[in-house]
């Protein structure tokens, strides 16, 4: 078994989660790859807007400015709600509770923001595919959430991994590993309620 001793955080997330992130991509893979019409890009749109906003609520009590300095620019469920918008939907918030990982402290809550962040390293590629499905979205709308850093995101990355390092308790690290795993469960499970409709 991996332990955090044998290598820095971010390699020790990446192997605690992979089974669950690969799990969560394929699925996630066959679901855009059948999205064909606007309605169905909302409709996507909205299962992320879901979760992420129920998690970033979650979160947003531990990851402070002092810690996070650029945290504001980290929120992805104001650019899923624009997107919406542009797009022509209703971006009222869903009714329903989610169920998301329990987060109560820093170290979970990193956790679950190692998912939200790594996320935008293929948001650009999933961009592409929609935008090669949906030609006559508009250019300049509707990818402000996949699209979120632009060419700066392996820059935003990078910086989030500085976070994840400053993260030296065995317990902490174990705390955050744990909790991006669950994240990555438990946004498999809030996708599940929404598959059929593609």
């Amino acid at each position: 078994m991996v332990q955090v001793a044998d290598r820095t955080l971010p390699e020790y997330i990446k192997l605690h989660t992979k089974t669950e992130h690969a799990a969560l991509e394929k699925q996630l893979i066959g679901i855009i790859k059948n999205i064909h019409t606007t309605e169905q890009y909302i409709h996507l749109l909205r299962m992320f807007h879901g979760y992420y906003h129920a998690l970033e609520l979650q979160m947003e009590q531990y990851l402070k400015k002092d810690l996070i300095p650029d945290i504001a620019e980290r929120r992805k469920s104001n650019a899923l709600l624009q997107d919406i918008r542009d797009l022509g939907g209703d971006s009222k918030n869903q009714q329903g509770k989610v169920d998301t990982p329990d987060i109560n402290s820093y170290a979970q809550a990193l956790g679950a923001a190692y998912v939200l962040e790594g996320s935008t390293l293929g948001g650009v590629i999933i961009a592409k595919m929609i935008r090669a499905q949906l030609p006559d979205i508009p250019a300049g709308k509707g990818f402000s959430f996949f699209n979120c850093y632009g060419e700066n995101a392996h820059g935003m990355w990078n910086k989030f991994r500085t976070y994840l390092l400053a993260l030296t308790r065995k317990e902490d690290q174990e705390a955050a590993a744990d909790t991006a795993r669950q994240t990555f469960l438990k946004f498999k499970a809030w996708i599940d309620q929404y598959e059929p409709v593609f």
